[in-house]
């Protein structure tokens, strides 16, 4: 009993689902009686009906009626034999006009008038994509126009957002994201906007953005469009040996970092040349090689793809190109984060919690000679992932 129930279960929901599918027709069956002196259809009573593509027609010849058949004008079928009693039927799955006749009472005539039946057409008339350069998981912003101009409307359709490296636009190109649209009207323009994550899978490139619509209709040519100018991806940003290179932030233009990426251990070692966080004590006695609020940090960190966290060292106490008396470092200073936007940017976080320091600041190279290799590597890195 369950089973039967599940069956039936089941069998509804397909039937619920056919029903409000978008584009699914059900074809229709229209009787035409055959009388002595006429055909009458069931609709108007007369032997001319206006039906859609698919639809049946069904001429009866009831028993004890003359002798009829069911003739057509131009040989578009072949009739049934000349009968006092017939059922003939015929399926018409082309749009036209088909007249016909009966060969025994020539004064019995009628025409078949088949439509196409009424369908959404779409048009992907424009993808436009905001130009610019975007990191991985940045959000690109992409509009998009589609038109109706069938005789229906549309219901639910979906629509995919590609990425590819020419300006021709296909399935097997990089897929960004997907969507689904509601129903657009017989005749509307839909003005649509939709903000498409980045991928961290794309490697970095110049990239043409395109979409596709997800409908059947009579013309699949328009149902693409592509963007003519081209967006830069970034990709991920991996750590690599081209930012080797000093540093500095541009509101302390005169303090400055080195950085030295070690690959093969993937390690950085970053050097900071700084100076006290208050103004020096004037009535300290001015150093003789370089200034008493001078200070140097520096530290070690892991490599973890475009950012590294180093527990930093102070080092004081040492003379001038001498070995006594010895240096001191002090170990676990405060804890830097840097993160590397590109090969000419990066975010630094300090804190220092024993002086209450803490905060951020954007970093770019003093000189960027460098930068291209930066880029040649990080784009190899990014195919070996």
């Amino acid at each position: 009993m369950n089973t039967r129930l599940s069956m039936i279960r089941k069998a509804l929901c397909v039937f619920l689902l056919m029903c409000f599918a978008p584009g699914v027709a059900f074809s229709a069956v229209h009787i035409i009686n055959v009388v002595d002196s006429d055909f009458r259809s069931e609709a108007n009573n007369t032997g001319s009906i206006t039906i859609q593509v698919g639809d049946t027609v069904r001429w009866v010849n009831a028993a004890g009626g003359l002798q009829h058949d069911v003739t057509s004008n131009t040989g578009a079928w072949v009739p049934p034999p000349t009968s006092p009693e017939f059922t003939f039927e015929i399926i018409f799955d082309s749009p036209g006009s088909f007249a016909y006749f009966c060969t025994v009472h020539t004064f019995m005539t009628g025409i078949i008038t088949v439509e196409a039946a009424a369908s959404a057409e779409l048009d992907l008339q424009s993808v436009d994509a905001l130009a610019g350069t975007y990191a991985s998981a940045d959000m690109l912003t992409i509009d998009t126009t589609i038109m109706n101009s069938g005789t229906a409307g549309s219901g639910m359709f979906s629509i995919d957002y590609y990425a590819s490296a020419d300006n021709v636009i296909s399935e097997d190109d990089i897929l960004l994201a997907s969507e689904n649209i509601g129903d657009i009207a017989m005749g509307a323009t839909l003005n649509h906007q939709a903000m498409v994550g980045v991928s961290a899978i794309v490697v970095a490139g110049d990239y043409f953005i395109g979409a596709i619509i997800t409908f059947t209709d009579g013309n699949a040519a328009d149902n693409s469009n592509v963007d003519a100018t081209a967006v830069t991806f970034l990709g991920l940003f991996f750590i690599n040996a081209g930012l080797n290179d000093a540093w500095v932030h541009d509101g302390a233009p005169l303090q400055g970092f080195f950085f030295t990426v070690f690959p093969d251990i993937g390690f950085l070692f970053f050097a900071w040349f700084t100076f006290d966080s208050v103004p020096p004590d004037e009535t300290v006695p001015p150093a003789e090689f370089g200034a008493n609020d001078q200070r140097w940090v520096s530290g070690l960190g892991a490599i973890v793809g475009d950012s590294v966290t180093i527990s930093v060292e102070l080092t004081s106490g040492g003379v001038f190109n001498a070995s006594e008396p010895e240096a001191t470092q002090e170990k676990n200073y405060g804890t830097i984060t840097i993160v590397f936007i590109n090969c000419d940017e990066a975010l630094l976080t300090y804190n220092f919690p024993s002086l209450g320091l803490m905060g951020q600041m954007t970093l770019h190279r003093v000189l960027t000679d460098n930068v291209p290799l930066c880029q040649v590597l990080n784009a190899e890195l990014q195919m070996m992932q």
